[in-house]
């Protein structure tokens, strides 16, 4: 009896799927992956609008990688925010480490803050903006982060009311926000703008501690 021949059928390749290498990554990989990832989305399309679908897609991790680090999108940003403000707090502690003059630290802690938005400008403006709320969970970070500054510029030979100085962050925060406003809500920050308003807060700063006198900025004029 002949042998029957039997016909292989073809299969066709399998789509990749669009998130998940089947490799189980590392945790400072994986978390890296989606806090990258988000950075990208919060920019494009603000906060409120994002879904947690969108930053797996960012991130490129399956949803059982998402959950293992982070519970929520409110979770992402809180950790996103809370690095940035660490970033920012060290940078102005090591500033002002260096001035034992308080008009001088106080312009180093401008100068800091202002050079952050200018780089991060769009991530600021909407993660910053979140922060006002007080819903929002990053609020409570923004709250400590002003405590942190206050404390800065606290000094045993110090006699200026801390009141005064978180005034004056909340000034800073403040007038940044506007001008991040005022630049397509951070997308485009220009050095005039920068310019325009370190020179408006060393004249509140200025004004407010000096008194009078020649280290009291000159007042900025349009």
């Amino acid at each position: 009896m002949a042998a029957v021949k039997t016909r292989k059928t073809r299969r066709e390749p399998a789509t990749p799927a669009k998130r998940g290498t089947g490799v189980q990554l590392g945790s400072d990989v994986a978390r890296n992956m989606i806090m990258f990832g988000a950075t990208r989305v919060f920019v494009t399309k603000g906060f409120r609008a994002v879904s947690v679908e969108d930053l797996l897609e960012a991130g490129q991790v399956s949803r059982r990688t998402f959950y293992r680090f982070f519970k929520s999108k409110d979770d992402v940003a809180l950790a996103m925010y809370t690095l940035g403000t660490s970033s920012l707090v060290e940078s102005v502690r090591r500033a002002i480490a260096k001035d034992q003059d308080l008009l001088g630290q106080l312009e180093r802690c401008i100068d800091i803050h202002l050079s952050n938005a200018q780089q991060m400008g769009r991530l600021v403006y909407v993660l910053g903006g979140e922060a006002q709320s007080l819903e929002s969970p990053l609020y409570a970070r923004r709250i400590e982060v002003h405590d942190m500054l206050v404390d800065m510029f606290k000094t045993e030979a110090s006699t200026v009311d801390p009141l005064l100085i978180r005034a004056l962050v909340i000034a800073l925060e403040q007038i940044t926000r506007v001008v991040l406003q005022e630049g397509d809500e951070g997308r485009r920050v220009t050095p005039a703008a920068i310019a325009r308003a370190r020179a408006v807060m060393l004249r509140i700063a200025t004004g407010t501690v000096a008194g009078h006198g020649a280290r009291v900025s000159p007042m900025p004029t349009l």
